[in-house]
C-alpha cells in the first residue's frame, strides 16, 4: 500500500491503494483470467517474484483479491471491488491510445506478453480439431521459438514441438505483429508489408488470424 497523500479527495485515496508499480498491471492480469503465481509471471515477465508476491498481498489486504489454498498452490481471483477496475483500465487503455504523444517504443516490445497473451485469447471454437503445432519467431530478436500446440479446445505454449511435427511457421516483425495486435493494424497489412511471414498448408495460411479475439482490455 502507498503511503497516504494526506489528501480527502477519492482520488488521492485510490491511488494509495492502486498507484504502487505493478499494482494495476497484476490486476489487468486477474482479469485476463490469470489465476495462478506462475500464470501471472507469465503475463509480466520482467516483475521479480518479490515484487509480484508483495502486490498480491497488498491487493488481498485492500479487499481487491481472493487468495485460495488449492493443492498445487494459491489461486487468485479478484473481489467484486477489484473486478469493478475493469471499466478503469479500458480507460485507461483509451487515454493512452489519444493522447500518449510518445506511442509504440522499442523498450515496450517484448515477445514474452505478447505470445502469452496470444495464446490465451485464441478462440476455441475455431481451432482445428487435429494437433496442429504452429512455430512463431520473431525477427532479430534472441528470444524463442515458441510453439503454440492447438487442438480444439486447448492451446499450450511451449519452448519445443515435443517431436510432433511443425505444421505452421510464423515469421514476424515483432513492433508489426504487436501493432496488429493492439489495432493499429490489419493482418493484410502486415502480409503485404512482408512484416509477417507464414509457411505451411493454405488453409493454415488463411485460418490463423481467425483464431483469435482480439486484445482484451483495446477501448
Amino acid at each position: 500500500m502507498g503511503a497516504s497523500y494526506g489528501q480527502f479527495c477519492a482520488v488521492a485515496r485510490a491511488l494509495e491503494v492502486l498507484g504502487e508499480r505493478w499494482t494495476l498491471l497484476v490486476v489487468r492480469e486477474l482479469l485476463l483470467g490469470a489465476g495462478r503465481f506462475s500464470e501471472l509471471q507469465r503475463g509480466l515477465p520482467r516483475i521479480s517474484r518479490t515484487m509480484l508476491t508483495q502486490r498480491l498481498r497488498e491487493l488481498e489486504r485492500a479487499g481487491l483479491v481472493l487468495r485460495a489454498a488449492g493443492a498445487s498452490g494459491p489461486t487468485y481471483t479478484l473481489t467484486p471491488a477489484g473486478r469493478a477496475l475493469e471499466p478503469v483500465l479500458r480507460d485507461l487503455g483509451g487515454w493512452a491510445y489519444e493522447w500518449d504523444r510518445r506511442g509504440l517504443r522499442p523498450e515496450h516490445l517484448d515477445p514474452e506478453p505478447l505470445v502469452w497473451d496470444l495464446r490465451r485469447r485464441l478462440c476455441p471454437e475455431r481451432l482445428p480439431t487435429a494437433l496442429t503445432v504452429v512455430r512463431l519467431t520473431f525477427r532479430a530478436r534472441a528470444e524463442g521459438p515458441y510453439y503454440l500446440h492447438v487442438r480444439r479446445p486447448d492451446v499450450t505454449l511451449c519452448t519445443d514441438s515435443a517431436g510432433h511435427p511443425v505444421d505452421l511457421r510464423v515469421d514476424a516483425d515483432l513492433e508489426e505483429l504487436t501493432r496488429f495486435w493492439l489495432g493499429e493494424r490489419s493482418w493484410g497489412q502486415l502480409l503485404r508489408a512482408e512484416t509477417v511471414r507464414l509457411t505451411g498448408p493454405a488453409t493454415l495460411r488463411r485460418a490463423f488470424p481467425t483464431w483469435f479475439s482480439g486484445y482484451a482490455l483495446r477501448p
